[in-house]
């Protein structure tokens, strides 16, 4: 067992006792911005999806990656609110990934099997463009740049992640470590990320499950996503898959 001196132990104390009420502080200064309730209300429809449409139509294999796409979501909002601004980024990309890793999955169960193994990995790149051509998705794509949208937020958010751009830091250029801060232009910044990174796997979840919500049918999801899929998503949607998301 290694031995820790009195010194260490009671900085691990003062510290274990000060970043809870920092991050408190900085939740009481973000707590009730508009851009924390949108975002909120984004993962809200996302769990009405994900309970009432692919717990019922997707296998138990594809439907856990939406699962986790939906805490995914729920992580970046909770680190957002006491502005850890990097993780928060870095679970968007992970909501993304787990987004389309179901889209595939769905229609490949042999190569699920494989991955539960152990004994199967496809690349992020690969599960973008499959995504963005399959055929209940193909027109969506077309009309959208879906394809080149995923790319390019794909790219941003993997920035945040490698911690490849100076912008996405959380220390200062002193150097001093800094867990989390209260900044409304970061808020800001998260915010188009999340609400740009949502929208673009909800209009594909969407366009998979087009069947089960054309017409009239599953109004209560469709009001819900109506704040998850912006305008042009929404167009698209109606012109390609008959179904109808209304204004939020």
């Amino acid at each position: 067992m290694i031995e820790i001196s009195d010194e260490l132990t009671q900085n691990y104390k003062a510290f274990a006792e000060k970043f809870p009420l920092d991050l408190a502080k900085n939740a009481k200064l973000l707590s009730g911005q508009k851009a924390l309730l949108e975002s909120y209300a984004r993962v809200a429809s996302l769990n009405v999806l994900k309970i009432d449409l692919v717990s019922v139509h997707f296998p138990a294999g594809a439907a856990q990656f939406v699962f986790e796409a939906h805490n995914d979501a729920l992580l970046s909002h909770v680190n957002a609110s006491v502005g850890s601004w990097r993780p928060a980024l870095q679970s968007l990309r992970s909501f993304m990934e787990n987004c389309l890793a179901a889209v595939y999955y769905l229609d490949h169960p042999v190569e699920y099997s494989k991955w539960e193994a152990g004994s199967f990995r496809i690349a992020p790149r690969e599960l973008r463009v499959y995504a963005a051509e399959h055929p209940k998705v193909e027109k969506l794509s077309k009309e959208l740049g879906l394809k080149v949208e995923l790319d390019s937020e794909y790219s941003t958010l993997s920035k945040a992640v490698h911690g490849s751009n100076s912008l996405f830091r959380m220390t200062s250029v002193e150097g001093k470590t800094n867990i989390a801060k209260a900044s409304l232009p970061e808020l800001g910044k998260w915010s188009s990320r999340e609400r740009s990174t949502v929208n673009l796997c909800a209009v594909i979840l969407v366009g998979i499950l087009q069947d089960h919500l054309e017409g009239a049918k599953q109004q209560q999801v469709r009001t819900a996503l109506a704040v998850s899929i912006n305008q042009k998503g929404r167009d698209a949607l109606k012109k390609h898959c008959g179904v109808l998301i209304p204004n939020p």
